[in-house]
């Protein structure tokens, strides 16, 4: 008898709003600490940068959706430009709101693309932008890191950044190489007989190409560009400009959180709660760093609400299956 994946274990209601009581809680806590009073004062002060922030978080968006498509190569011409605008849509609206995000994001737009591709194709596609959004992630991470060693010189702030650098760069880097030299599909066949056959033709299919993994990583290192000039606009917006040294070292510590964050749904209250306390070392007050993440945080929910709208106003629109939790196209 197998266990039960982390996945698996997520997809039961009662984990799933256990993950969302935690994300609540530390939403609570760095709220409070910070000073609930404080906090709702700078929000309301910058919330006119919202939709200057949400389309900074649409723009990532579509460079996440044009490396996801490089990955396909000569099979991208199979899928139409409003197949991608849906998958794009609906993958960003499930994964801002579900426990593992960017997982749960690029199996819904797997489901949705598999149509035109294939089923196994569209998942070895997942697989390797999962690899890619890792090691965009890795590589902002390092140049954060060098920032925040400038900066701050190597404290704790610095060794979390590197750290999860570190890390995401071998996870990315083990899950191209796996998908690429090993045959996953066979465990999974090993795993579970109803997967034997899909674990055949997941490792017969073909995968993105060393062009497209770099053109893929292009496009996905520039949506991490974008990220940067977002968390700036925000600074902007809750009244604490800073350069371009300490910003990189705010993103580099939003994706910190992000990374401690990635089972509760919509990284809720993560990377508010890492924000504040690194505040001091970012140079900004408590209540100014949960008013940061608070507006990003906001930008990617209304996104995120835009997103499902525009998905599901499509004609020929996927429907929720029974169980909820997969999509039929």
């Amino acid at each position: 008898m197998s266990l039960p994946s982390p996945r698996e274990l997520l997809a039961q209601p009662l984990a799933r709003l256990a993950c969302a009581v935690l994300g609540v809680g530390l939403l609570a806590g760095a709220v409070w600490m910070a000073g609930a009073r404080a906090v709702l004062h700078g929000l309301g002060a910058s919330v006119h940068a919202l939709p200057e922030v949400a389309l900074v978080e649409a723009l990532m968006l579509a460079c996440s959706t044009l490396a996801l498509r490089a990955l396909y190569g000569s099979d991208a011409a199979r899928v139409s430009p409003r197949q991608w605008l849906r998958a794009g849509a609906l993958g960003f609206a499930v994964g801002a709101v579900l426990p593992i995000g960017r997982a749960t994001g690029e199996a819904t737009r797997a489901v949705l693309l598999r149509k035109s591709v294939g089923g196994a194709r569209a998942a070895v596609a997942a697989v390797q932008m999962q690899g890619v959004a890792l090691l965009a992630n890795a590589l902002l991470s390092l140049v954060a890191f060098s920032a925040a060693l400038a900066a701050l010189g190597l404290v704790g702030i610095s060794t979390l950044i590197l750290a999860n650098g570190v890390l995401g760069a071998f996870a990315g880097a083990s899950i191209l190489i796996v998908r690429q030299s090993g045959r996953p599909g066979r465990l999974l066949g090993a795993l579970a007989k109803r997967g034997r056959k899909f674990g055949l033709e997941f490792d017969a299919a073909a995968g993105a190409s060393r062009r497209s993994l770099v053109h893929s990583l292009a496009w996905e290192s520039a949506g991490r560009g974008l990220q940067v000039f977002q968390c700036a606009v925000a600074l902007t917006a809750v009244g604490r400009p800073s350069g371009l040294a300490r910003t990189l070292v705010a993103r580099g510590m939003l994706l910190v959180g992000g990374a401690l964050g990635d089972f509760i749904p919509a990284q809720l209250g993560a990377t508010e709660a890492t924000l504040v306390v690194g505040a001091a070392a970012l140079g900004l007050t408590a209540a100014s760093a949960a008013a940061l993440a608070l507006l990003i945080h906001g930008a990617q929910l209304v996104l995120a609400l835009v997103c499902a709208a525009v998905a599901f106003a499509m004609p020929g629109a996927p429907q929720l299956s029974r169980k909820g939790l997969e999509l039929e196209p």
